[in-house]
């Protein structure tokens, strides 16, 4: 397996990790796992997030992009749409049978 692979698979688990804190806090409103777990999830999802928001910032100044033809939040919408429809038995995923 190359970094590349270990650098995903950790992101994934820290994303999924985060959706169910995130459930816990909405639900319970509480963390249903120790704080210091939780925080670890954070800061690896942190670390993605800014390298990622650094290439939109560089890219969106480069002028490099056509316009976008369709409307962000549409566009999520209509992913959204398509997760909360998937089924399969896979054990990790959020809507498995």
């Amino acid at each position: 397996m190359s970094d590349l692979d270990t650098a995903l698979d950790s992101l994934q688990c820290a994303a999924t990790g985060l959706v169910t804190d995130f459930a816990d806090v909405l639900v319970r409103g509480c963390l249903k796992e120790h704080p210091d777990l939780v925080a670890y999830r954070l800061a690896v999802l942190s670390g993605a997030i800014d390298k990622v928001h650094a290439l939109v910032l560089a890219e969106r100044a480069g002028s490099q992009w056509a316009p976008l033809p369709a409307d962000p939040a549409a566009a999520h919408a209509t992913d959204t749409a398509q997760v909360t429809h998937h089924r399969c038995t896979c054990p990790f995923c959020l809507h498995g049978d």
